[in-house]
């Protein structure tokens, strides 16, 4: 792992896991709420034994920046993104380039995605997407959010002990993240009515994006997710524009014994590879399984999540 000065105008390096072989393959790794790049450490170095060298980078208000704990809007973080993704095709003008974003990251990735044109991306990869419109199904709670947000912003709030829920089945992983400093334990009501925001607008971006994809996407779902409710993705694909022409580019992978840091649970090697396959297939078609199925599958299995 290496860590690169990247840009003058940002207070955070970028983090690449690099190939002994000659790649020819790149992906952006994009980490999800409170968390750091730091996240795709496991992951990147299973890329790297097969030939795909991995870049990641801090968030603007997380891991190691200045401004850890501060929110900025989806906005700076798609030009941030963007930026990233034009200089690396620029080194790289012969490599593909693949944008892989978790929980978080793949709704900003999504959002990108589906708001920006002609961006140089050979595919697209959303690992346990948090794509929830919050706002619009739990309007009260949204607008006691917002409320509280814009008298005391700086407040930070803390679910352990209250709220319990499994990110992950990997224990020993779940330990070093609850005492790793670089993780955001207690983040700010500001903060919170912010990602709020942000996966409301994710939520909308992937209706129109779903109805017209622009890239090979792959949609990874752990069906055990206390983080990110499924009803939301169910609301999205049962949509008649999206139903009527969902594109053979998306491609579904549902994994049902898995939780919300899928990467990182214990088979979270599995999953690796199984993204590291459909990258290196020439042919990113989807499946014959159609979307009814699909629907079928999310909608009669076991909900997890307390909202859903």
């Amino acid at each position: 792992m290496k860590y690169n000065s990247f840009n003058k105008n940002y207070d955070f390096n970028l983090v690449n896991w690099q190939t002994d072989k000659n790649s020819n393959i790149i992906i952006l790794a994009i980490h999800g709420y409170n968390d750091y790049s730091k996240a795709f450490k496991a992951p990147a170095e299973i890329f790297s034994k097969h030939g795909i060298a991995t870049y990641s980078f801090d968030l603007r208000g997380f891991g190691t920046n200045r401004s850890l704990g501060d929110w900025f809007e989806l906005e700076v973080h798609c030009h941030d993104i963007k930026k990233i993704i034009l200089d690396l095709k620029f080194r790289n003008p012969s490599k593909k380039i693949f944008l892989l974003g978790e929980s978080m990251g793949a709704a900003i990735s999504i959002s990108l995605a589906n708001q920006i044109d002609e961006l140089p991306l050979d595919g697209l990869i959303l690992v346990a997407p948090a794509v929830w419109n919050f706002s619009e199904s739990n309007y009260f709670k949204s607008l006691f959010l917002k409320f509280f947000s814009t008298i005391f912003p700086n407040l930070k709030v803390s679910g352990k002990g209250i709220i319990k829920i499994r990110p992950s089945n990997n224990i020993e992983m779940l330990r070093e993240f609850s005492n790793d400093p670089l993780v955001i334990h207690k983040p700010n009501l500001k903060s919170l009515n912010g990602v709020v925001n942000l996966m409301d607008q994710s939520f909308h971006d992937t209706k129109e994006y779903f109805s017209n994809p622009k890239f090979p996407t792959l949609l990874i779902i752990p069906m055990i997710d206390e983080i990110v409710p499924r009803k939301p993705l169910i609301k999205i694909l049962n949509d008649k524009k999206v139903n009527k022409n969902f594109n053979k580019l998306i491609n579904f992978e549902i994994y049902e014994n898995n939780f919300h840091m899928i990467l990182r649970d214990i088979d979270g090697n599995k999953i690796t590879n199984d993204i590291k396959d459909w990258i290196k297939k020439e042919n990113k078609k989807n499946s014959s399984t159609s979307i009814s199925k699909i629907i079928t599958k999310l909608e009669d299995s076991n909900y997890f999540h307390r909202l859903d």
